[in-house]
């Protein structure tokens, strides 16, 4: 019995293009990997807020898209030079505590669904 490779559907593997994280650059801008723009989809969101729960969980921010810049202190765009991806984070992060400067701090980023709104999970 031959397989039929047009029965299948097929699924890319993480090693194309690596695992989804964000890190923050000592410049105090949170850039994004190959694969966390491809995930979030850049090309098609552009503006995003950021938070915490209210219920503890310090240290996991959610990145939640929004439609438009609502020109409010809670957007947070993006930018694109070259072929990378970032957002000016630098308020934010002096805001959490975050040594960005000294150490390393990289997200790893989770893609969430909830009532149809997808929003993205930064541990």
């Amino acid at each position: 019995m031959a397989i039929d490779l047009d029965d299948f559907e097929f699924f890319e593997a993480e090693d194309n293009l690596g695992p989804a994280k964000a890190t923050v650059r000592r410049s105090g801008r949170l850039g994004f990997s190959r694969s966390a723009a491809k995930m979030i989809d850049f090309e098609t969101n552009k503006f995003f807020r950021i938070g915490r729960k209210k219920d503890g969980g310090e240290d996991i921010l959610f990145l939640i898209p929004i439609g438009e810049d609502d020109k409010n202190d809670y957007t947070f765009g993006i930018f694109k030079a070259g072929g990378y991806y970032s957002m000016k984070t630098k308020r934010l992060l002096s805001q959490l505590g975050i040594e960005y400067r000294e150490d390393t701090v990289i997200f790893e980023i989770d893609e969430k669904i909830d009532g149809g709104k997808r929003y993205y999970k930064l541990t």
